[in-house]
């Protein structure tokens, strides 16, 4: 009896500890329409910045950056592990670095998202150990049509995804032994994968281009027919909607599109047994990112030809359940439409590259949910206090925006080269958006918090409010500017006359911020206590950053 009572005490006491360890793994949750990664038991949005590629290959290097990437406001930083560091010799792995990156972030109190640099990054192999690149015969290198091979690892060599996989496998491991505290958040596989033409010439691609498509990837288009891509659901329609062909008989078309669904997918089928080994370790959430197509008529091999692009996303979805979401790297201009291609409801929007601009995480966040925005090299943007004072701002609205995210009454606004206006629609309320015709710096969000009440946010704008039905007038009622602590709105004052042309519209003129700065980007107190003199090597600058504000509406009748 004794015995029993102490068994019981044990599995009472370990077990539900080990239970509750494991709940508190960062994990994505579907929730209604949205999908939330979850930290620390939690909904967390990823303030983030992306370090340059080399900038985490030496602690000495890393150390004095994490405490600046926190001074700016951030909460997480995307940085790399390279293979070739990892495991300098086959079957001996060098801890070092990993262990460095998360003790020197968990000092800092910022979140990692590691980046695994194993057999392609940009589409190259340069990241990978000597002693892989060194075997040519083992590890088989791409081959182009001419016959002619690179140093680019085959996405059908299966000695070099077994060996990616065992490194990968050992990382996961080691972050579960010295991560106790939960420090990294989320992985990401490979780095913007895909071959530089429109196929691999190997004898085993050849051979598996002219077998059947998989069954699995014919009963994926059949059963999300409506949600395809545009580009899949086109070509596949346009070849008889067939279940059963090669790839060419299948999805045949002037844009070579069999070529990119069947590099896409031994691409995704590579990488999803990576993801797959690496959560069996530690089941964190795993993505992939994207080098995006730049201009529609490109041909696969233009852009790697692989790669989660828009137009093939779905062979991801089909064929790599482990890999739980794409990303898109966004710098070129068309960021909305980008948006709009990787915000599915199957797959949330993160964005882990993009360019250093206020309005574009404004929007993301606001219009689309984003799990994530993260400017690449971000330790550059230290000096930029005007992204600096943008995100102190979106930190103080941050409990509002998780408030409010997937209600479909949160949405953002940004100017782009040829917008003036935006429409903003909120069911039968609708918000309009105007930008001055001289400039494209007009951005923010608007959230509807009650029919009569909404906050504002942003800078460089008039905004109007009213009805589907025009024929109903919506006016100002009272416009106030302030500041959220927490959640507790505080009003610095109270706006009317020449500040709302009459209360004719809200003019989101941003706030004026002073900011004395050192030569190396040090923000320091425009005051300095009694014991600290004043740096005469500090410039002080007007700084135009996003203002919140408070209106209130009534219908006139």
């Amino acid at each position: 009896m004794k015995k029993l009572i102490l068994i019981t005490f044990i599995f009472c006491t370990i077990i539900p500890s080990h239970f509750l360890n494991a709940q508190k793994l960062p994990q994505l949750k579907k929730e209604g329409n949205i999908t939330r990664l979850y930290v620390d038991g939690k909904p967390f949005v990823m303030v983030a910045g992306e370090l340059h590629n080399s900038t985490s290959s030496n602690l000495a290097y890393l150390a004095p950056i994490f405490p600046k990437l926190k001074e700016m406001g951030l909460n997480t930083a995307i940085a790399s592990i390279a293979w070739e560091q990892f495991e300098p010799q086959e079957g001996k792995f060098d801890y070092s670095l990993i262990d460095g990156i998360i003790s020197q972030a968990r000092e800092n109190k910022l979140k990692l998202c590691i980046i695994w640099f194993a057999s392609w990054k940009n589409g190259l192999s340069t990241y990978t150990p000597l002693w892989v690149k060194k075997d040519s015969k083992r590890f088989f290198k791409l081959k182009q049509s001419n016959g002619s091979t690179g140093e680019v690892i085959s996405s059908f060599c299966k000695e070099a995804q077994i060996a990616d996989a065992k490194a990968y496998v050992q990382l996961m491991k080691r972050i579960k032994e010295v991560d106790k505290e939960h420090t990294v958040v989320m992985m990401q596989a490979e780095n913007e994968v895909g071959a530089f033409q429109d196929m691999d010439y190997n004898k085993q691609a050849l051979d598996l281009y002219k077998s059947q498509v998989p069954e699995t990837l014919i009963r994926y288009l059949q059963k999300n027919t409506n949600n395809l891509s545009p580009e899949m659901k086109s070509v596949w329609k346009k070849n008889g909607s067939k279940t059963k062909g090669t790839w060419s008989e299948i999805f045949a078309d002037e844009m070579k599109s069999a070529q990119n669904f069947f590099m896409t997918w031994q691409y995704a089928t590579y990488i999803n047994e990576i993801c797959r080994l690496g959560k069996k370790e530690l089941n964190l959430p795993m993505y992939v990112n994207a080098w995006l197509v730049q201009n529609p008529t490109e041909l696969p091999g233009v852009y790697p030809n692989g790669g989660p692009v828009s137009r093939a996303m779905d062979i991801y979805k089909a064929a790599a359940p482990d890999i739980d979401f794409c990303a898109p790297d966004i710098y070129a201009p068309n960021y909305k439409e980008i948006l709009s291609m990787y915000h599915r409801s199957d797959n949330p929007l993160f964005i882990p590259e993009s360019t250093t601009e206020q309005a574009r995480a404004f929007y993301a966040y606001a219009e689309h949910d984003a799990i994530c925005f993260s400017p690449f090299g971000i330790e550059d943007a230290y000096t930029n206090l005007a992204y600096r004072q943008a995100i102190s701002v979106i930190n103080e609205l941050m409990p509002t925006i998780l408030k409010y995210q997937g209600t479909g009454k949160m949405h953002g606004f940004m100017r782009t080269k040829n917008s003036t206006v935006d429409t903003l629609k909120f069911g039968d309320d609708r918000v309009y958006v105007e930008y001055n015709k001289w400039d494209n710096t007009g951005y923010g969000l608007v959230i509807q918090t009650a029919p009569d009440e909404y906050i504002v946010a942003g800078t460089t704008a008039r905004i109007k409010f009213g009805k589907g039905n025009p024929s109903r007038n919506i006016r100002l009622g009272q416009v106030f500017e302030g500041q959220f602590e927490g959640e507790k709105w505080v009003t610095t004052r109270m706006l009317n006359g020449d500040e709302t042309w009459q209360h004719d519209c809200v003019l989101v003129t941003g706030r004026k911020a002073m900011i004395s700065q050192t030569s190396d980007g040090q923000i320091v107190p425009p005051q300095p206590g009694p014991n600290q003199p004043a740096l005469e090597s500090a410039k002080t600058t007007e700084v135009q950053t996003p203002a919140i504000y408070k209106v209130i509406t009534y219908e006139l009748k």
